[in-house]
Order: C-alpha cells, then structure tokens, then sequence
C-alpha cells in the first residue's frame, strides 16, 4: 500500500515536471522568434518564411529510462512575416502545447491541451518580459571564436555562465542567417543577434539539450499563425495551477 502511495506520487511529481519542462521548452524557442520580421543581406538570401525542427534530449537520463519516452523529442518552429508558431507534443496523445506570437502587436498567446479542453494564456510585452524576459541572477553571455555548422547554417558560440556556479553553466550556437530580426528581444538572451540553434539549458531540474536538424523554406497561409480553437483564457497562475493539476 505505501509502496503504491509512493510510486503514484512519484509519478505525479514527474508528470508535473514533463508538464512544465514543455511550457519552457515551447517558450524558449518560440519567444526566440519575437523579432519585427526578416532582413536581406548583399551575401546570400535569407529565408523570410520557413520551419525549423528541433530535436530535444535529456543529457542526464540514460537512453533506456522509461521516463524519457514522456518527455517531448521534436519542435516545429514556423515563422513568417511577424508572426510565429511553435508546436510541441509529447508520445501522449493527451497533451500538446503551442505558442503563437504576434510580433507587430508584441502579443503572445500559449495555448494548451489537455485531452479535449483548451486554455490559453495571452501576454502583451509588458507581461512577455516580466515573465520571460529578465536575466537569471548571476547570469553573463560571452561570445567566444568557435564557430558551428548546424543544419547547413554557420553558427557562432557563446558560454552562458552563471557567476561561479559550473554546474549551471552551458553553451550555445546560433546563427544570423536565418531572417528573423532581433529574435531574441523578450527573452534573458536578449543581447544575442541570432537566432538559436543549439543549447544545453536546465527547466526544472532536468537538463534539455536542443539542436536544430532542419531549416526549411515554405510558404504557409496566414491562418497557420491564428488560433481558431476556442479556449478559457486563463493566467499564468492558472497555467501553472493546470500542470500541478494534470
């Protein structure tokens, strides 16, 4: 009887986690994507409208934990003009959880699903930065001269440090041919003019690695980037009550 009481706790507690894991991840990477649109350069062409795939994993799990099959794999990322769409969905088909960000009217919607009801949390950019924007105590972004190739595209390095804490210190790459400007404005990497490819960053207590595999040039209509499912706004104290809940 104690030993299912414990287990079940258990259980709830990771599920709370893979919950949240997933309201960081989505939000990581979608509010990347925060920028007033596309640039051309005079060296090559910078895609304007297209999708980047993201593989996620857990670095401190062993490939045979029975946990990871829970935990999300893959993002999609889809920009176009001023707007993008982040999409996550986790092996249980019960769940999945999707960002779309207005970037001329700097408003955020996260929308979420949870079997057949859907809550949404709208931000504008007071409420973006407050929430997302602000820079962890301690932490400091150095550039270094190490470049990258990921997914065909030249990235350059920097060390995410956090003021002599290295167990919480990681890496990332990112490159500035992708045509998404200022990408990074709401978000604590905000002094970073690419747009992020790879990083190793702790949600949670568990460590997520994630590194694009794919750009693609596509061209989707403008209702890829609106929300048509009816759903309860709700708070961001809601939201998290939601995750404790499910």
């Amino acid at each position: 009887m104690g030993s299912n009481f414990k287990r079940k706790s258990h259980l709830k507690a990771l599920w709370k986690r893979i919950g949240l894991l997933a309201i960081g991840t989505v939000t990581i990477v979608n509010l990347m994507g925060c920028g007033d649109g596309a640039e051309e350069t005079s060296e090559q062409s910078i895609i304007k409208e297209g999708k980047i795939v993201y593989k996620l994993t857990y670095p401190q799990f062993k490939d045979d934990n029975i946990f990871t099959s829970m935990f999300p794999t893959e993002m999609s990322f889809k920009f176009k003009d001023n707007n993008t769409k982040n999409e996550l969905k986790t092996s249980m088909a019960v769940f999945s959880t999707s960002l779309l960000a207005n970037n001329k009217e700097k408003k955020v919607t996260h929308l979420v699903r949870i079997a057949n009801k859907y809550s949404g949390l709208e931000m504008d950019s007071v409420e973006i930065m407050e929430e997302y924007g602000k820079k962890p105590d301690g932490m400091t972004i150095t550039p270094s001269d190490s470049t990258k190739m990921i997914a065909g595209y030249n990235c350059k390095h920097a060390f995410v440090t956090f003021g002599g804490d290295p167990e919480k210190d990681f890496s990332i790459f990112y490159t500035d041919e992708i045509g998404i400007k200022e990408p990074n404005w709401c978000t604590p990497f905000h002094e970073i003019s690419g747009v992020l490819m790879e990083a190793t960053v702790n949600k949670f207590n568990i460590d997520m690695h994630m590194v694009a595999t794919a750009v693609v040039a596509e061209e989707y209509p403008t209702e890829d980037f609106i929300i048509t499912t009816e759903y309860q706004p709700i708070t961001v104290e809601e939201m998290a009550d939601i995750f404790q809940s499910f």
